[in-house]
């Protein structure tokens, strides 16, 4: 039984590392960025910092649990720049890391109906890995493939991304790791190749006519080098108030598990959050729909940001609303508030 228990400790340890850091890169609904290092700086007129605190399986020891704290906004009217750091724990294995992404916009069409642009992105990682034997049974520790105490490593990677912008619609692509595998926790000769993962993405913003309700679209694809893919889509709405200081924001996903021939379902998500002036604040839950979600449970997670917006906005409009056209597509609320948030 202990013997399975590390097998499972080394196991969970090994997909981290050779694969993209999933747990990291699941919070792009709120941080493109975090998938496509060409979206840093996405929104030209505000300064963001976001924070998550993800925890699954609760009552079990050990449980996964995530920290991400990321920052992101315009350096220039062309470059953009983010910065994320995070600590994952999963059992007996741990991992820190930070990456640092920038981005370089062109424009390429501009004029009274049009604005498109393509931007260019790069983003490297350093991160450091964990796994802490110093727990384990007696028994368990005279095995002679276990070591002793906590043994770590360190690795460095990269990635890489294009996304085009067309008035309110983008469409994006990233490759991430594109360096081979620096860590010397998994670089013996028994260990696989570092794999590469392949992100498409496609999204955009709509005004629900009459209404002063936004919705943000989102479809993503992902394809890993061992040909293992998902599909997320995901529906992100916004609902200002008379209050401008005050709006509603709420997130619907639905995830799916492409490599079997017909897909299967593997997790459902809603979020429901305020942004109060340049606060805001949200809560996510998750139904998996897999074996190991339906007996371990699922899992909550909590969102908070803030915003630091170029013409000092004290309103609750987020970033995202804050558009070039913003006559053509704002009713006479928004126009208000918009009026407001500028003066």
């Amino acid at each position: 039984m202990k013997r399975v228990i590390l097998v499972l400790v080394c196991l969970v340890g090994w997909m981290a590392v050779h694969a993209q850091k999933y747990y990291i890169t699941s919070q792009y609904i709120y941080d493109l960025y975090l998938i496509n290092p060409a979206a840093a700086g996405f929104y030209k007129g505000c300064y963001t910092v976001n924070g998550f605190y993800q925890k699954q399986w609760y009552g079990v020891d050990q449980a996964p649990t995530t920290q991400i704290l990321s920052f992101q906004g315009p350096a220039t009217e062309s470059l953009g720049v983010g910065v994320y750091g995070y600590n994952d724990r999963n059992g007996n294995y741990g991992e820190m890391g930070v990456q640092a992404a920038l981005s370089y916009e062109v424009l390429l069409i501009k004029n009274r109906r049009t604005t498109s642009t393509l931007t260019f992105g790069m983003a490297f990682m350093g991160e450091q890995s964990s796994v802490d034997y110093s727990n384990l049974s007696d028994e368990a520790m005279n095995d002679p493939v276990v070591a002793n105490g906590i043994e770590k490593g360190m690795g460095l990677n990269a990635s890489a991304g294009a996304l085009l912008k067309y008035n309110h619609y983008h469409a994006g692509f990233a490759v991430t790791n594109i360096l081979p595998q620096t860590n010397p926790m998994y670089t013996e000769a028994e260990d696989p190749d570092l794999t590469m993962d392949l992100h498409f993405h496609f999204g955009g913003t709509y005004k629900l006519n009459h209404r002063d309700v936004f919705f943000e679209p989102l479809v993503m694809y992902r394809r890993n080098g061992d040909v293992n893919s998902r599909l997320d889509l995901s529906v992100k709405s916004l609902m200002p108030t008379p209050d401008r200081n005050l709006s509603f924001w709420s997130v619907v996903a639905y995830r799916r598990d492409m490599d079997e021939k017909f897909g299967k379902s593997t997790g459902l998500i809603t979020t429901a959050g305020v942004y109060y002036h340049q606060f805001n604040v949200g809560l996510e839950y998750q139904l998996g729909l897999t074996g190991a979600r339906s007996d371990y449970g699922n899992y909550y997670k909590l969102v908070l940001g803030y915003r630091f917006c170029k013409k000092r906005t004290k309103g609750s409009i987020p970033c995202s609303e804050i558009r070039r056209n913003k006559r053509k597509y704002a009713s006479k609320t928004v126009k208000k508030l918009f009026d407001n948030n500028e003066q």
